[in-house]
């Protein structure tokens, strides 16, 4: 029984390998595109890249930004140890291809998408070659946020008809402690936990709910029109309020959030009650 369970093991692995393969590379750059990235000398192209990287990259990636929030990039890492197979830009800083190889293969040996990583690590394991035991960690790294969180709060699905997105139910399957990342779940109320959030009914806020509907249903909220909001809240999939509208999970402001919310900024990046 266990032959055939590793011959079958094998045998999908081998065909997914076939797939991945079956299409054209992502990176399949002509060599009249190598000076995109790298800079040249005597008409030689040197391995050395632009400091720049990052522009380049968003030369294809258009949406990248779009698709929920993305590690810092640009920056010098002061508070990680950078591994020496992880390369840093000439000015030291992290840049996309410190961590992707742009030229390694698409899949890893197991026959998985690789998102071309530099390691066959992916997820937490692959966070964890920079960031275990890093200065993060100890200084408001969001680790802490977890801890602080982490089943102190309440999520209640109302909106059997809308999902909320994808970047939120990542975010529900930690803190809400009942949720699995990939399950639907519909729009519907969080409650922030009273040691996140100091309000009386536990900073009540719905996710999911199309930002529209609610400035026409909701008129109490004194919601602003939406090409009114401050442009630093961010809504998906048509409009729709998520964790991810007030919170950045790379934020350096505490609680994660997008603005700093002293005197209620925050809220009144959205709610028309500061007389403005």
């Amino acid at each position: 029984m266990s032959k055939h369970l590793l011959s079958f093991s094998c045998l999908s692995l081998l065909m997914a390998s076939i797939v991945y393969s079956m299409g054209r590379p992502a990176h399949d750059f002509d060599k009249n595109e190598c000076g995109i990235c790298h800079t040249t000398e005597s008409n030689n192209i040197t391995t050395e890249v632009y400091s720049a990287l990052t522009s380049k990259c968003m030369t294809c990636h258009t949406t990248l930004y779009d698709n929920g929030y993305m590690h810092p990039v640009d920056i010098l890492p002061l508070k990680v140890r950078i591994p020496l197979d992880f390369p840093l830009s000439p000015s030291g800083t992290l840049t996309c291809v410190t961590c992707h190889d742009i030229h390694s293969s698409q899949i890893t040996p197991f026959g998985t998408k690789s998102s071309f990583l530099r390691r066959n690590e992916s997820g937490k394991i692959f966070c964890d070659i920079c960031h275990q035991n890093s200065d993060t960690l100890t200084s408001g790294g969001h680790e802490t946020v977890f801890r602080e969180a982490h089943f102190e709060s309440n999520y209640v699905a109302e909106d059997q008809d809308l999902a909320i997105d994808a970047m939120s139910r990542n975010c529900l399957s930690c803190h809400d402690g009942s949720l699995g990342s990939a399950v639907q779940v519909n729009a519907g109320t969080w409650s922030h936990s009273v040691n996140l959030i100091d309000h009386d009914n536990g900073g009540m806020h719905p996710i999911g709910m199309r930002y529209s509907d609610i400035v026409e249903s909701k008129p109490k909220a004194a919601l602003r029109p939406i090409d009114q909001v401050d442009k630093r809240i961010r809504f998906f999939d048509d409009g729709k309020m998520g964790c991810g509208s007030c919170h950045d999970p790379y934020s350096s402001i505490p609680q994660k959030l997008v603005i700093e919310d002293f005197q209620s900024q925050l809220c009144f990046a959205c709610h028309k009650m500061d007389g403005r």
